[in-house]
């Protein structure tokens, strides 16, 4: 037996509604999108200066930022669990034994695959800011060296970072387009990813750059990337 009219027009009523939820969904969902990126880095800016704040303390009680030195100060004061390493995770681990910073809640934002929110175990190597629990760079000088030499807004700890080393190179995909950053003064800021991924500074070609005025004097930065979990 066919249709009756009524319901013929109630089948095309609800292919109608169904249409225009989706033509509905396709406006606002750049501006859903947008806010939601807004709002990670939002959070993300609010860790970073959460531990830019804490590498101000450290230094201030310690005399460098964190390095060799003040690991091995730390460990020789009683410190059991922290990691022998160059990366990120493994100096910024200094914040929490030295007692700077309370959790490792800080050392996370949203960047994707590859690091969440930390488990709160911190009695063993393994366990204080392991693989994916950090996700900030940590920058340094040559050679392991703490930075010294530094201007009020010159860069300490920063996301969302893909590759180290002297010139740093950034992911767009997290921030659209922006990074994040600490500075040594406890600040916090964000900055523009170029199209080839560096972050760009005001009268700089970036902000890693050596010249003369540049953010870090006579050093040459040397950045250290979280260790991520695959």
């Amino acid at each position: 037996m066919g249709k009756t009219l009524p319901q013929r027009i109630g089948g095309k009523s609800l292919l109608f509604l169904a249409l225009l939820v989706l033509i509905l969904l396709g406006t606002i969902w750049p501006s859903i999108k947008k806010a939601q990126t807004a709002g990670k880095r939002t959070s993300g800016l609010s860790h970073c200066k959460a531990l830019a704040g804490a590498l101000f303390t450290f230094k201030t009680e310690f005399g460098d930022y964190p390095c060799p030195r003040t690991r091995d100060l730390l460990i020789s004061e009683g410190a059991r669990n922290l990691r022998i390493g160059t990366d990120a995770n493994s100096y910024l681990a200094q914040l929490i034994v030295s007692g700077t910073i309370d959790s490792e809640r800080y050392f996370y934002c949203e960047l994707g695959k590859g690091y969440h929110q930390g488990d709160g175990k911190i009695e063993a190597p393994t366990d204080l800011l392991a693989p994916g629990e950090n996700s900030y760079a940590y920058v340094m000088n040559k050679e392991e060296a703490p930075l010294r030499q530094t201007k009020n807004h010159t860069p300490i700890i920063m996301a969302p970072i893909v590759s180290g080393d002297s010139v740093p190179t950034f992911d767009p995909t997290p921030f659209d387009h922006y990074y994040i950053y600490g500075a040594v003064d406890g600040s916090a800021k964000i900055g523009k990813i170029s199209q080839t991924g560096l972050p760009l500074s005001k009268g700089h070609p970036h902000l890693f750059s050596t010249e003369e005025n540049s953010l870090f004097e006579n050093q040459s930065p040397d950045v250290k990337i979280p260790i991520r979990k695959y």
